[in-house]
């Protein structure tokens, strides 16, 4: 008998992946340890392998507090409060620092000003004012070392609505302006980033109609894209969150309807699928956010009695059951050779002739490559480290997972 060494028994328990259809696909919430304080309009930001929540209301109080939470222990932990207490203000990651920038205060203070938090020191610092006027219910996110943030509100729920956008380099401490979404002035989007591209969804437009709108925006090009309209209904204040290589949209507003539909957006194929529906009390202005494949939403705001929520739930997919082992001519991927050195090119072969999508993943669950293929592909491997590695990958008809050892 073959016996593993307790680093490659850690690494195969670690990677608790299957090959499956993803017509046979299933997912489930399941409930997480509930934030000490319940709020609503709080922002949100990922450092490393932790989500800091900063401020957000509760009842008609407006915070400074900020709370990390740790996806592995399953744990809230108190950190340094921001200076000025805000809801609905934008936020983002660059590099090891956070950032939280405009919102709303008070009855209607407006703000633009810009602070960035160091997890190292524990501590927030003043930076270059956000220059467009002061509002709240932006969008916002990283791309290239760069943080987008754009349209808003600096009005009633009703308007004036905005859609200008600006972007913001840390080296620089500067701010200049960015590319709009060609359409309608709004407020109260979601947004997030997946493979390369600024997502942004919903909102209430200047219109006054909420939003089924799906736009992407390109680093390289500057240019926004149109994508699938949401199938569900228009909303604003959704959660939005990156699962794998999918978006999943739900819950949010409608005047004074919460919703709890919760759909998946491919976007390889353009399409949406339904999904379990949220379990949690409200996610109308709640936090979302991913971490290492992992997915959670939470807190929020129920209209039904005016209250501010603390539950947290991640959406799991329970038939991740196994890893399939290299070096088998199916309908997924032949890859070889088995195990992989520094110094080769590894193949990776498709079954048929659909197009395949695919990521290589290392043992945090991070993407270190991507890419698209027909039939065939081959990786140069010279800039991995030795290790455990997963090649993720996917079609119109199918998805899997195989697991790469590099020595």
């Amino acid at each position: 008998m073959k016996f593993l060494t307790p680093f490659y028994l850690a690494v195969v328990l670690l990677f608790t992946f299957a090959s499956t259809s993803t017509q046979g696909q299933s997912f489930t919430w399941g409930q997480r340890a509930n934030m000490p304080a319940g709020r609503w309009g709080a922002s949100t930001f990922i450092l490393g392998d932790k989500a800091y929540v900063v401020g957000g209301r509760i009842g008609g109080t407006d915070r400074t507090e900020m709370w990390c939470y740790d996806p592995a222990s399953n744990t809230w932990t108190p950190k340094a409060p921001i200076p000025v207490a805000r809801r609905l203000a934008g936020s983002f990651a660059i590099a090891d620092k956070g950032y939280v920038t405009c919102g709303l205060t008070g009855s209607s203070t407006l703000l633009n000003d810009l602070w960035q938090y160091d997890p190292d020191l524990n501590s927030w610092s003043q930076k270059a004012a956000f220059p467009g006027e002061a509002r709240y219910g932006t969008y916002q996110f990283a791309l290239n070392g760069l943080g987008y943030v754009g349209s808003g509100n600096k009005g009633t729920s009703s308007g004036p609505m905005l859609s200008d956008a600006w972007k913001y380099d840390p080296v620089s401490n500067a701010w200049s302006t960015a590319p709009a979404i060609p359409d309608l002035a709004r407020f109260g989007t979601s947004s997030f980033t997946m493979s390369g591209l600024g997502y942004v969804f919903g909102g209430k437009e200047s219109n006054q109609a909420f939003s089924t709108d799906l736009w992407s925006f390109d680093p390289a090009t500057q240019a926004w894209t149109q994508h699938a309209a949401f199938p569900g209904s228009p909303r604003s204040s959704p959660m939005a969150f990156v699962y794998y290589d999918y978006a999943v949209i739900g819950c949010g507003r409608n005047n004074s309807q919460n919703f709890y539909d919760v759909w998946q957006y491919m976007p390889f194929t353009d399409t949406w699928v339904a999904a379990p529906a949220y379990p949690g009390e409200s996610s109308l202005a709640g936090t979302s956010f991913s971490i290492n494949n992992r997915a959670f939403g939470g807190l929020g705001w129920r209209l039904t009695d005016d209250t501010s929520r603390s539950d947290l739930w991640e959406l799991v997919k329970p038939d991740n059951t196994g890893v399939d082992e290299l070096g088998v001519n199916d309908e997924g991927l032949f890859i070889f050779p088995v195990p992989s050195k520094r110094t080769e090119v590894l193949t990776v072969r498709s079954g048929s002739n659909e197009l395949i999508h695919a990521q290589l993943l290392d043992i945090r669950g991070c993407a270190v490559k991507s890419w698209s293929f027909r039939e065939e592909a081959q990786l140069d491997l010279s800039s991995l480290s030795p290790g455990a590695y997963v090649i993720r990958w996917h079609s119109e008809r199918s998805t899997g997972n195989k697991r790469l050892i590099m020595q």
